[in-house]
């Protein structure tokens, strides 16, 4: 090779050679750059998002002991004699709805939560263990499929839902330590028996209302079977219902048979009249209030009459569809109104609306007359009503 080739072949390699350099300092630079423009906020933020998802599973990864979230930590020292008897995560469905929730249990109160994060929890209930009650009539609170052996309904003034565990054991176990702390509670009841005032609706021509002594062991079909034997009305059990009337904002809602009315009298006293129905009801209650005493009796005469507890016993028939208990939070109130255009044709039968007047103006009763005729002068039997007149 000539030393001309040499001298050429040499310039090729060198210019290749500059020209990578080039490229790696431009790239260099690019970045260099960018980094700069990058300003300091969004650096923070970007190695804050890192962290929190770095932490999150590490918290995940870590097991937390249920004695150690702040939540129990707190409950417990609110009550320097309360103990902390277990938890539980679980299926609580009632209707339609299914929730994932957390059960907290100790020596008088249940809570139910909601997890925000591995050691986070959102109180969404508060009940006293007194006040609550266990059955398996699983169909007649939810719709749709539950598991038998690993499911059983708890409830409390005033809610029923099914609560679903993890294991047929761990069920056994939280239906056995429920109700013994419910036995427990009541025990330490006073009083233990209440008078509780039943009024009669839709029954024949029996009284208005009787009292009658109710046990706080009492169950609302032991109470219905009273309640029937007072007002000397003949007939089963299961043809009658007891209906529970606790705020005036709500309608009233029947109970199924197994809550205890003592329960539902007592907590509503205790709550000062408010509504605590429902899985979000409850929270922020005393357990062992002050009013715990027989004179906690006289305070339901204080209350307005418009948020007394009222029970109401009605003939099943007169209600259809009632099978499922619904509750004071999730029904809304349905108020029907009456058009002025066809008031003429309202005969003020007891079983229609009650407390409504006959006419706008309530004067005089027009019952089966329009316009002060006779509706047989005006209605053919087999055509009805006149075209002009409808």
């Amino acid at each position: 090779m000539s030393p001309q080739q040499g001298t050429m072949g040499q310039n090729r390699s060198d210019s290749l050679t500059g020209e990578s350099k080039a490229l790696t300092d431009n790239k260099k630079k690019m970045k260099t750059l960018a980094q700069r423009r990058q300003s300091a906020p969004s650096l923070v933020i970007s190695k804050a998002l890192t962290r929190s998802r770095s932490t999150s599973r590490e918290s995940c990864l870590t097991p937390v002991s249920p004695e150690s979230c702040p939540l129990v930590q707190a409950f417990l020292a609110e009550c320097p004699g309360r103990l902390f008897l277990g938890h539980a995560q679980t299926q609580l469905k009632t209707g339609l709805q299914t929730q994932e929730r957390h059960l907290f249990l100790f020596t008088d109160t249940l809570l139910v939560a909601k997890a925000k994060s591995p050691t986070h929890f959102k109180v969404k209930a508060q009940v006293r263990v007194c006040e609550m009650w266990t059955a398996n009539c699983m169909e007649e609170v939810c719709e749709g499929s539950t598991n038998p052996e690993r499911s059983f309904v708890m409830g409390w003034p005033t809610c029923n839902c099914v609560a679903t565990f993890s294991s047929e054991e761990h069920k056994d176990k939280w239906l056995a330590l429920i109700k013994s702390r419910i036995t427990e509670g009541k025990e330490k009841d006073d009083p233990k028996t209440i008078p509780l005032k039943i009024f009669a609706k839709d029954i024949g021509n029996c009284a208005y209302a009787k009292t009658l002594a109710v046990s706080n062991n009492d169950s609302t079909t032991d109470v219905i079977r009273m309640a029937l034997l007072q007002f000397g009305i003949s007939g089963c059990v299961k043809d009658h219902r007891l209906w529970v009337s606790s705020s005036k904002d709500d309608p009233p809602y029947p109970l199924i048979g197994h809550e205890f009315p003592f329960s539902i009298k007592m907590s509503h006293i205790r709550d000062g009249g408010g509504n605590s129905g429902g899985l979000g009801g409850g929270v922020g209650r005393d357990p062992v209030s002050p009013t715990d005493c027989p004179g906690v009796l006289l305070l339901d005469q204080c209350l307005p009459p418009d948020t007394q507890c009222q029970f109401i016993l009605k003939p099943s028939k007169v209600a259809p569809a009632q099978a499922q208990l619904i509750e004071p939070g999730q029904q809304k109130s349905f108020k029907r109104k009456r058009s002025l255009i066809n008031w003429p044709f309202w005969r003020g039968s007891n079983t229609q609306l009650d407390g409504q007047p006959l006419s706008p103006t309530s004067l005089s009763p027009t019952h089966g007359r329009l316009f002060g005729r006779p509706l047989s002068s005006i209605c053919s039997p087999d055509h009805g009503l006149p075209k002009p007149v409808m």
